[in-house]
């Protein structure tokens, strides 16, 4: 029996390591606005918390493809993810979106992201995602050799193959399939699965993380998984306790962090910050002190692992971590 939650260290081929687990502040132009000159809302929130990173972010190919973020010519954190751009063409809304907006993308292929790839800068360490788009749906498979061909291309950088239902008609990723293929994700450096593609409810996602993690720990692979979307004080924490290692998401940008908990960010503001203060003022204040919540959650992660796994390392979230992952527990008998 074992306990699922972990850490990992991961070297880039340019000298950087990387350990997790890691909270990855997010970017992306969908679900912004655009200004009367079509510029991204995201291009200034970017300028503006850029000079507050410091470990990883995540940015879409789409966008720096279609220049809604600037050109990255330097290395703003130490390790870059690049997403490859199927969120933002596609009508897939992660959960802490609060209503749904219609999107009209322009044009995204393979080959612009090919392209996409080839114009970053290799000095830069990165981590260049598998193409995903909502028109091709390929078996697991045809996924896990796409996903090679693509990134023979790039031996200088890492990678995540970013596991994708397999068919039009199925809304979950099929865990039975992964696990039938585990031996051939050790070809990855990072396995990626959508939070919303992995179950109908939370205790569900977690069930089928420690699942994959089992079977590829089985498999002799230690790999980390990387679930997109969740980026919060509780989630990211209970599929943690069920075995992946890396988050993200663009909750920091829709909401404030306090108490354990993503509130609505005018409330934040009034309750933690001022009144009489400014609208702007308000979401940059909040996106930087965010930032520095992230940090202490991912202390505490660490410290979870350190200290005989302690619950109580999560202040007051402690209670309901503890009781979500004696939850899981009953599911899965092989986690102590």
């Amino acid at each position: 029996m074992t306990m699922l939650a972990r850490s990992t260290k991961l070297h880039h081929p340019l000298g950087i390591t990387m350990e997790t687990p890691l909270l990855v502040p997010s970017f992306s132009s969908k679900g912004f606005g655009f200004n009367k000159a079509g510029k991204s809302e995201i291009k200034d929130i970017f300028d503006f918390a850029s000079g507050y990173l410091t470990d990883t972010m995540l940015i879409s190919a789409y966008d720096l493809a279609y220049d809604n973020l600037n050109p990255i010519e330097s290395s703003i954190t130490e390790i870059i993810i690049v997403d490859s751009g199927g969120y933002e063409v596609s009508d897939f809304h992660d959960l802490s979106v609060v209503y749904r907006q219609s999107v009209q993308p322009n044009k995204w292929s393979l080959d612009q992201l090919q392209n996409t790839y080839d114009a970053w800068p290799n000095y830069i360490p990165a981590v260049f995602v598998s193409y995903d788009h909502p028109g091709q749906h390929l078996s697991l498979q045809d996924q896990i050799e796409a996903a090679r061909s693509l990134f023979a291309r790039y031996p200088r950088q890492l990678n995540t193959l970013l596991i994708k239902p397999e068919t039009k008609d199925q809304q979950y990723v099929k865990i039975s399939n992964v696990i039938a293929n585990v031996d051939a994700l050790r070809d990855f450096n990072i396995i990626g699965l959508t939070e919303k593609e992995l179950g109908s409810s939370i205790l569900k996602r977690m069930t089928n993380i420690a699942a994959i993690r089992f079977a590829m720990d089985d498999a002799g692979n230690k790999t980390p998984i990387h679930v997109y979307g969740s980026l919060d004080p509780i989630t990211s924490v209970l599929y943690f306790l069920a075995g992946a290692e890396i988050f993200d998401g663009l909750t920091w940008l829709r909401f404030g962090y306090t108490d354990g908990l993503a509130c609505y960010q005018y409330n934040y503001g009034a309750k933690k910050i001022s009144v009489v203060k400014d609208d702007n003022f308000i979401k940059a204040k909040t996106i930087q002190e965010n930032l520095s919540y992230l940090s202490e959650l991912s202390i505490q992660m660490h410290k979870f692992l350190l200290d005989d796994h302690d619950f109580n390392m999560f202040k007051e979230n402690a209670g309901l971590l503890r009781d979500s992952y004696y939850l899981l527990r009953t599911k899965n008998m092989r986690i102590t």
